[in-house]
């Protein structure tokens, strides 16, 4: 029976005034390494995209399921919206909140995951390496869906281990609700669900009927996944939900193709997942966070297989199937690593001998940690992604290759002063994502300019174009190529530079000729 009375009474028992001051601190540290400097950094091509289709689904009810045309499902686009209505001027911004209460989601599992199992100290100790960790800092201040997926990882290993320690009804529609609102975020999602199956594993420890548990655990998990599963179906109220199985063969081996050669992606995945992983988590919370599943062993040896199990088990599909790795894709195995290191430090400073030389030692132990996160906020630049395989994939990515967005905020802040005198029209190299997306993110409500994207952009178009100039003010946004024959309509404006010097934007105001 519901009784909150129940709940004001636990919270009470639990938290005095202190650790209410603690969790407001937590928080204030979590929305200050979120939301400082949020819109200043450039924009990932990706994050176009989304937060464009989340426009077009704002305004055009009709259009909803507009991710699922390209095979991605819907959670993000619905879920960006009423930041859209808060900042409709700021979509950037917009787009970035969702991943920075998509990261607040995974901070409260993390902290109710680590008070259930290990207690109140454990719980404030992994908000914080939450919190100070480059791998959630990043994903927590960009317009992706993957900080979310973390959470569902997080929250997904929560109510199954809850679900195998009750066998209460209650949690398993509970669990069975969030897990269908989950599979709307990304389709890795489904991997959590096999994990979950084996929740039975924490039953072992039981001693009096423990084959009828097992049983009333895969009972309520079935009853759990048919509600995830009715929920997901609601996708089918669009006509391209086949199009997820599609896209998935991008980023993942057929059957068909892993049985020509099973290990063509293998070695590669094999090395590098648990690298990336690493590297991303500072590579302390890493280390300690094995160190970590090795103690809880020691106590609860179940429960620190369960751990491993949902780590583990990922990790084995991923290393056969996975075609396209990059830190986003692996960020789901990280947040356990945050648990158990948080339950090895805990241990270690309950016990106060030598405590200013084991304070010393893990503060040293963090230098990097605190380093790569300081860079995400203030130096963007200058981010150490995992620097292998080289050239790097997430440096590309993000800050050096054609699809990080640096100078398209200044370039469209330029386009809204001169379409004070006239109207402005851009056309725009690519018509998904880089450029014309992009640089649709950055259009306000009272604008006067039009974004045509192209692919090819080419001479053609340029003269097709030109009877434009008469009464707008006509620029040519090119990401992509790099070369300009002179009998071209152009007058170059602005040559836009990346880190690196690895590419470019070219700026050109369309003449005639």
């Amino acid at each position: 029976m519901f009784d909150i009375f129940k709940i004001f009474n636990f919270f009470k028992k639990n938290f005095s005034k202190k650790d209410i001051l603690v969790l407001f601190l937590i928080f204030v540290l979590f929305f200050s390494t979120r939301l400082i400097n949020l819109d200043k950094n450039p924009i990932f091509s990706d994050e176009g995209i989304y937060i464009r289709w989340a426009k077009t689904a704002w305004h055009d009810p009709s259009w909803r399921f507009i991710s699922l045309t390209d095979g991605k499902q819907p959670l993000q686009t619905w879920a960006t919206i009423p930041f859209l209505k808060l900042f409709p001027d700021n979509a950037l911004l917009a787009g970035r909140l969702f991943a920075v209460f998509s990261g607040l989601f995974t901070l409260i599992g993390i902290f109710i995951l680590s008070f259930y199992l290990f207690g109140k100290n454990t719980a404030y100790i992994a908000s914080i390496l939450y919190i100070i960790t480059p791998f959630f800092t990043f994903f927590d201040r960009i317009a992706l869906v993957d900080s979310f997926v973390a959470g569902s990882f997080v929250w997904m290993f929560f109510l199954s281990l809850l679900l195998a320690n009750t066998l209460r009804l209650d949690i398993s529609l509970i669990f069975g609700f969030f897990t269908g609102i989950f599979l709307l975020a990304k389709s890795s999602v489904s991997l959590f669900i096999i994990n979950s199956f084996f929740g039975f594993i924490n039953i072992f420890k039981e001693k009096k009927d423990f084959f009828k548990k097992i049983i009333n655990y895969l009972i309520l998990f079935f009853i759990s996944i048919s509600i995830a599963y009715l929920i997901y179906n609601i996708q089918r109220l669009s006509p391209y939900l086949h199009y997820v199985a599609e896209k998935n063969k991008t980023f993942v081996l057929t059957i068909d193709e892993f049985l020509k050669n099973p290990f063509q992606v293998f070695w590669h995945n094999f090395r590098y997942i648990p690298y990336y992983v690493a590297h991303s988590l500072g590579y302390t919370n890493f280390i300690l966070g094995l160190l970590g599943i090795y103690f809880i062993s020691k106590k609860n040896f179940w429960l620190a297989s369960y751990i491993f199990f949902w780590i583990f088990v990922p990790y084995i599909p991923m290393t056969f199937f996975m075609k396209l790795l990059s830190i986003r894709y692996t960020i789901f195995l990280a947040p356990l690593f945050i648990v158990t290191t948080a339950y090895f430090l805990n241990q270690i400073f309950s016990n106060k001998k030598n405590l200013l030389l084991k304070s010393l030692l893990v503060f040293l132990s963090y230098l990097f940690t605190f380093y790569f996160t300081y860079t995400i906020i203030f130096a963007y630049d200058k981010i150490p992604f995992p620097p292998l395989p080289s050239p790097s994939v997430d440096r590309g990515q993000y800050i050096e290759g054609w699809p990080a967005g640096w100078g398209i905020k200044e370039f469209m802040d330029y386009a809204r002063e001169k379409s004070k005198e006239k109207p402005v029209v851009i056309l725009a190299e690519g018509n998904f994502g880089m450029s014309a997306d992009v640089l649709d993110v950055f259009l306000k409500r009272n604008d006067k300019i039009t974004i045509k994207g192209y692919w090819p952009l080419d001479e053609k178009v340029l003269f097709e174009n030109q009877s434009l100039i008469e009464k707008n003010y006509v620029f040519v946004f090119y990401s992509h190529q790099d070369k300009f024959p002179p009998s071209w309509p152009l007058k170059l404006i602005k040559k836009i530079k990346k880190p690196g010097n690895k590419s470019q934007f070219y700026i050109f105001e369309l003449i005639k000729q």
